[in-house]
């Protein structure tokens, strides 16, 4: 019995270390221009709420517009602050990141057009 027990928790502790290791293994770090934008018509479309998703994003400063090889849905880690992401950036930007400031149009223009490390989580 006492092999059992021994073994058993072996078993729990390499399954954990495993798991640990396949979080890790599942994020993505890059470098990457990260903008900002509104919800606002003008700088989007008619219907400014709606994003790629079909999620409405007005209120939320959680959302983020992703390059196409990330799906929708997937969370990043940008500033050490998590964003979904749930729109897409216009094709000639399809390499950046764009952060939804909602309808805060002077915090988004203060955010700029840095480079900045950018985490994929791939698992989220």
């Amino acid at each position: 019995m006492k092999t059992k027990t021994i073994l058993y928790a072996l078993t729990i502790v390499a399954t954990a270390s495993l798991m640990s290791f396949a979080k890790t293994a599942s994020a993505e770090t890059l470098t990457a221009t990260v903008t900002a934008f509104n919800t606002v018509a003008a700088q989007t479309d008619s219907n400014p709420c709606e994003a790629a998703s079909g999620d409405n994003i007005c209120g939320r400063r959680d959302v983020v517009a992703c390059p196409r090889r990330v799906p929708l849905g997937t969370w990043v880690k940008i500033k050490g602050k998590r964003y979904e992401c749930l729109d897409r950036t216009a094709k000639k930007h399809d390499g950046r990141f764009d952060i939804s400031f909602d309808k805060d149009i002077q915090a988004a223009k203060k955010w700029g057009i840095p480079r900045v490390k950018v985490t994929i989580l791939w698992d989220s």
